[in-house]
């Protein structure tokens, strides 16, 4: 994912942080530490504690660093919970590319390359949500314990004050993120988790329309409520409910329709050639005019060396497009499809190897290209024909 650094791995799992991330934690700090009184309230409602002396832990700059605190570990707790997706998709034997922590949370890229039953997604979906109600669980017994061998309602050490605030607090996180991410709507797990029961019995595609209606119905109801309610924070999680359901539907049509389809349908049968040689200004030139996203590159034998897109391109800086060569950009690894292939699996190559295009081969000739752009539009002209 771009934008993001890798800070190790777990598993053989790529763990990356996007630089949303980096963003995130002075915001959340800020506003935990804000709410810090409010936050004591509740704690005290919730595990029974009696009045805790909220001046303690609300003086100076104590809230924020409190704050930083429950940011942390609660991203933490999201990082086991992506985790988790990952080590049940690998045992289901997906290949787990990466997990990211950002913005929103995390998010774990599994492959699914047909392997996906309703069975294995089920399960898959469902174990990040057991993850987080499991460390909320946790969390909550700690805090518990801390209340029954700490008298916090007196005057009682700052550590046990402090300790039951991070876990108390970090109880109540886990599981209401496990509800959230139970609603029955894309694209949390729940959404995912209907349907794979639904596709038990029906078509994946008729189970991801219905999951999909289902997502968008909880989104208008979010957006009601935040409009009646005057809460910006439910219409943001409204939209995101609503396009992230849409786009899971479209997704999944697509991937229905072209299962069958030959990349020979939908391939650009008229391939430029580019030399290794020409500067990448020219080879912007090309693409442009040609109106093609990428092309082979040959050699001064005529040999294919590789193949280079317009994000090849667009990547060398504009001075050094008039310096640099095609050949000092592309790996030299070159990969495509053979005419049988399907367009689905055109597009799985793509996911994998992180292109835009690919040659089609013919036993060692290329023959033409196919782009994740005129996969697209064959599949709406198709949908259209068919539709």
């Amino acid at each position: 994912m771009g934008d993001s650094i890798k800070i190790g791995s777990l598993a053989g799992v790529p763990v990356r942080l996007h630089i949303t991330f980096l963003l995130i934690i002075p915001v959340f700090s800020y506003v935990i530490g804000k709410d810090i009184t409010y936050t004591v309230r509740l704690l005290e409602t919730v595990y029974a504690t009696g009045d805790l002396d909220v001046s303690v832990l609300a003086a100076g700059y104590t809230p924020y660093l409190l704050g930083a605190a429950v940011t942390l570990c609660l991203f933490a707790a999201v990082f086991l919970h992506e985790m988790a997706h990952c080590l049940i998709a690998m045992r289901y034997g997906h290949r787990v590319t990466e997990v990211t922590l950002m913005l929103l949370g995390g998010i774990s890229v599994i492959e699914d390359h047909g392997r996906s039953t309703p069975k294995s997604e089920f399960w898959i979906s469902i174990s990040g949500p057991v993850a987080s109600f499991l460390i909320g669980i946790l969390s909550s017994a700690v805090a518990y314990a801390i209340v029954g061998y700490t008298p916090l309602s007196e005057e009682s050490p700052l550590t046990g004050l402090i300790l039951f605030y991070i876990f108390g607090y970090l109880g109540i996180l886990n599981v209401f993120l496990f509800l959230f991410n139970m609603i029955p709507a894309f694209p949390m797990d729940g959404g995912r988790i209907l349907r794979g029961l639904l596709s038990l019995r029906l078509p994946r595609t008729r189970a991801t329309k219905i999951a999909s209606d289902i997502g968008k119905i909880f989104a208008v109801l979010f957006a009601v409520a935040g409009i009646i309610w005057l809460n910006f924070l439910l219409i943001l999680i409204a939209l995101f409910i609503y396009f992230g359901a849409a786009q899971e539907n479209s997704m999944t049509e697509l991937s229905e329709r072209i299962k069958g389809v030959r990349v020979t349908d939908a391939m650009n049968g008229n391939v430029t050639y580019v030399y290794d040689s020409d500067l990448i200004c020219d080879v912007a030139a090309k693409l442009s005019s040609e109106m093609v996203s990428g092309c082979p590159v040959i050699n001064g034998m005529g040999h294919v060396v590789g193949m280079i897109s317009r994000k090849e391109v667009d990547g060398v800086s504009g001075a050094d497009a008039f310096t640099v060569t095609a050949g000092e950009v592309i790996t030299g690894n070159l990969f495509g499809v053979t005419s049988d292939a399907t367009l689905y699996d055109a597009l799985v190559m793509m996911s994998d190897k992180d292109v835009d295009i690919l040659p089609v081969f013919e036993g060692t000739e290329i023959i033409g290209l196919v782009s994740s752009t005129s996969v697209m539009r064959y599949s709406q002209e198709f949908g259209e024909i068919t539709g």
